[in-house]
C-alpha cells in the first residue's frame, strides 16, 4: 500500500528544454503535479547562466530525481545516489548490466514503433519506393527508427535505401555533396523518412538544390512534429509526433510511487506515436507538379510583402505572359494573380498571429494601400475581421 507523504517532495529534473520534446516532457510532467502534486522542483535544463547540479551531496539532498539523456554523463553520481531514480530515455546500450543505468526504472521511447509507423504511412499511400536517413551521429534510437522502418518496407516486398553517412558527416557542408549524390541516386517517386524534423528539413533544402520535386518525386517525412521547423520548411513538412507528454507524465507517476513506496525494484514503461500530421512535403495535392509553376509560387512566396504583381511573375520565369498563366492555373487551380494575393493574406494572417504589430502597420508592411481595403479583402477571404482572428489566435495559444 503506498505511503502517506509527510511533506512536499522534493524533486530534481533534469531535462533539456531547449527542443520541443523536452518542452512536451516537461509539460508532462507539470501535468501530473497539476492533478497529484505539489512537489518542490529543482529544474535544470542545460541552459547558460543556470545552476548546476554536480555533486553527490545535491542528488541525495532531494526525494527523487527525473532525469533524461544527460543522466548518462553522471554515472558515478548515479552510482551512489540513494534516492529513486527515473529516467526518460531513448533505448540505449548504457541501460544494459553491468551499466548503474540498468537497474533504474525509466520511460522509454518505443523506437521500433516510431519506425513501423513511418512506413505504414508511405505504404498506405501507395509508394513503392523507400529510404531512410539517420541523424548525423548515427545514435542508437537513430539506428533503432531506421531498422524498424526498413524491416517494415521488405516485409511489404519493397525495397529500402539507407543513407550512408560519410565518416566526416557532422560537417554540413562537406556533407552535403554526399547527400545531393545520394537523393538523386534513389528511385523516384520515394517516401523518405528522416529520424527527426530538423534532418528533414535539411533533406527539403538538399533536394531543392539538386532540383528534385517534393513531394512528387521526393516525399519527406520527419519526427517530432516540431511546429517551428515544419511550419517553418518550404514547403511544410510532414511529421511523425511521438507521445513526449505522455512520457512526462508517466515518469513523474513512475516517480510518485517509488518515492511512496520506498521500492527499488526497476519499472519501465514505454511510449510510442500519438500522431502524424500532413503537411505539404507528402501531399502531391499541395504541391505543382509542373517545374515552371513550383518556380513562380516560389517567387510569389518570397516576395509576398512586396507590391509584386503578375508582371514580375512572368519576368522572372523568362516566359511568356500567356504560357505562364495557362500553366500555372493547370497545375495550381489558379491564376497567378489569385496566388499573388492569396500569398499576401496569408502573410496577414502570420502577422496577426505571431506579433504585436498594430492593423495599420500590417498593412503598410504588407503593401496595401489602405486599411479599409485590406479589411475587407480579409474578412472576404476567411470569413472573419483582422481583429477577430487575432483574438482567437491568442485564445488558441493559451
Amino acid at each position: 500500500m503506498p505511503a502517506i507523504l509527510k511533506g512536499t517532495p522534493k524533486v530534481l529534473v533534469i531535462q533539456e528544454t531547449c527542443v520541443l520534446p523536452g518542452k512536451d516532457k516537461l509539460q508532462g510532467i507539470f501535468n501530473y503535479l497539476h492533478l497529484y502534486g505539489p512537489w518542490h522542483l529543482h529544474l535544470i535544463q542545460s541552459r547558460a547562466g543556470e545552476q548546476k547540479i554536480k555533486a553527490l551531496s545535491d542528488w541525495n539532498e532531494y526525494d527523487g530525481i527525473i532525469a533524461d539523456q544527460m543522466a548518462f554523463e553522471m554515472a558515478s553520481v548515479v552510482r551512489q545516489t540513494r534516492r529513486p531514480v527515473v529516467l526518460m530515455v531513448h533505448p540505449d546500450p548504457l541501460l544494459k548490466p553491468p551499466s548503474p543505468f540498468a537497474k533504474l526504472s525509466c520511460v522509454l521511447e518505443d523506437s521500433t514503433g516510431i519506425g513501423e509507423a513511418g512506413a505504414d504511412y508511405f505504404i498506405g499511400h501507395g509508394y513503392k519506393h523507400f529510404a531512410y536517413i539517420g541523424e548525423a551521429f548515427g545514435r542508437s534510437w537513430s539506428v533503432a527508427r531506421g531498422s524498424a522502418f526498413r524491416a517494415r518496407v521488405e516485409k511489404s516486398g519493397f525495397p529500402c535505401s539507407v543513407y550512408p553517412s560519410p565518416p566526416n558527416a557532422t560537417d554540413w557542408k562537406t556533407e552535403r555533396k554526399h547527400l545531393l549524390a545520394w537523393l538523386k541516386s534513389l528511385p523516384k517517386p520515394v517516401g523518405l523518412l528522416a529520424a527527426l524534423d530538423n534532418r528533414a528539413h535539411q533533406v527539403i533544402d538538399a533536394c531543392a538544390e539538386a532540383g528534385l520535386q517534393i513531394p512528387h518525386e521526393v516525399a519527406v517525412l520527419g519526427i517530432d512534429n516540431d511546429e517551428l521547423i515544419c511550419n517553418g520548411s518550404v514547403p511544410t513538412l510532414s511529421s511523425i509526433q511521438r507521445d513526449t507528454l505522455t512520457c512526462g507524465f508517466l515518469a513523474a507517476q513512475l516517480l510518485d510511487r517509488l518515492m511512496r513506496t520506498g521500492a527499488r525494484k526497476k519499472i519501465a514503461f514505454a511510449y510510442g506515436v500519438s500522431r502524424i500530421v500532413t503537411r505539404e512535403s507528402t501531399q502531391p495535392d499541395a504541391a505543382p507538379l509542373d517545374l515552371l509553376a513550383v518556380r513562380a509560387r516560389e517567387f510569389i512566396r518570397i516576395n509576398a510583402g512586396e507590391r509584386i504583381g503578375v508582371p514580375d511573375v512572368v519576368k522572372h520565369l523568362r516566359v511568356s505572359r500567356r504560357l505562364a498563366e495557362v500553366r500555372f492555373r493547370a497545375a495550381c487551380g489558379l491564376s497567378l494573380l489569385e496566388e499573388i494575393r492569396n500569398a499576401r493574406l496569408e502573410r496577414v494572417k502570420r502577422l496577426l498571429a505571431d506579433t504585436d504589430l498594430t492593423l495599420s502597420e500590417i498593412c503598410e508592411r504588407c503593401n496595401y494601400q489602405t486599411d479599409i481595403h485590406l479589411r475587407r479583402l480579409f474578412k472576404a477571404r476567411f470569413g472573419v475581421t483582422m481583429r477577430a482572428y487575432r483574438r482567437e489566435s491568442r485564445l488558441n495559444r493559451q
